[in-house]
């Protein structure tokens, strides 16, 4: 998607300036906050918004008429561009507020298509990180978690005004991050993409075991070198291994005793342990 390098990125510089400029809270309670993100949506992007809080976590739905080009069912540019102003709006009042927060989520919901959607999560200390050039621009973009999914309920959520805020676990972040980072690594990486095919990428935390279950495959081999002996089996797993590493490193999360990675491809699975996780970070792999 060519949208998912810059969007969010260019917009947060301008409201660096602004977010500087003083400290008090904003929004001393809830409900202020509430209205706040309903207000700001309303006032600066013409966008009316349903806006809730669950535990540390500030939820928005917001639908919309075109966020989708119906010919590819692509996600359209005005959407994004909305999108990113409601985005704005909600970490301005996450950063203001008195409530303690952790995570910001912005449903976007396709009035022309029941049922689908655009959920885009972010950590707000990681907005925190990026004001102050702690994690570089890139980094900042790579820790957005966007899902396009189709959900029976939004269709309810439409006709009741509706709809309901997950408070989300730092657990279930890391694997949401890391499940869509192997995913655009295979995708977007020249020399994996179109050799690949990833057909699923999930992961959950279970007993203190992070579990990634991915079915990963290689395009274009003959059926007895994908099935047989070759290198590149280890190689998958090993690229899964650096991905889940580098994200645990970046939340500095310790509540875990294993990781599992099983691709259901060939039934190759790799567990390591938590003194040895960090290793994968730094490894050079190289898929043949």
């Amino acid at each position: 998607m060519k949208y998912k390098k810059t969007f969010l990125t260019f917009t947060f510089c301008i409201f660096i300036f602004s977010f500087l400029q003083g400290c008090a809270p904003t929004y001393p309670t809830q409900a202020d906050m509430i209205e706040g993100i309903k207000r700001l949506c309303r006032n600066e992007y013409k966008i009316d918004v349903n806006a809730k809080i669950a535990g540390k976590t500030i939820g928005v739905y917001m639908p919309i008429k075109g966020l989708f080009n119906l010919k590819d069912m692509k996600l359209s540019v005005e959407a994004f561009e909305k999108i990113d102003g409601v985005m704005l709006s909600v970490s301005r009042v996450a950063l203001s507020g008195s409530r303690d927060i952790d995570f910001y989520t912005v449903v976007t919901a396709d009035e022309d298509v029941p049922g689908a959607e655009v959920v885009i999560t972010r950590y707000v200390n990681d907005l925190n990180r990026f004001v102050h050039e702690d994690i570089s621009r890139g980094e900042f973009a790579k820790r957005m978690v966007l899902d396009v999914r189709f959900n029976p309920q939004a269709i309810i959520d439409k006709w009741t005004g509706e709809f309901t805020v997950e408070d989300i676990q730092m657990p279930d972040f890391i694997c949401r991050q890391t499940s869509r980072r192997i995913q655009d690594e295979f995708a977007a990486n020249k020399d994996l993409a179109g050799r690949f095919k990833v057909a699923e990428c999930a992961g959950k935390l279970n007993n203190r075991v992070f579990v990634f279950n991915v079915d990963i495959s290689r395009e274009g081999l003959p059926m007895s070198e994908l099935i047989h002996g070759k290198a590149w089996h280890e190689e998958v797993l090993f690229l899964c291994a650096k991905t889940i590493s580098h994200v645990l490193w970046a939340y500095s999360f310790e509540g875990f005793d294993k990781v599992s990675i099983a691709n259901k491809f060939d039934n190759k699975v790799l567990d390591i342990a938590k003194k040895d996780i960090s290793g994968y970070r730094k490894k050079g792999v190289r898929i043949e």
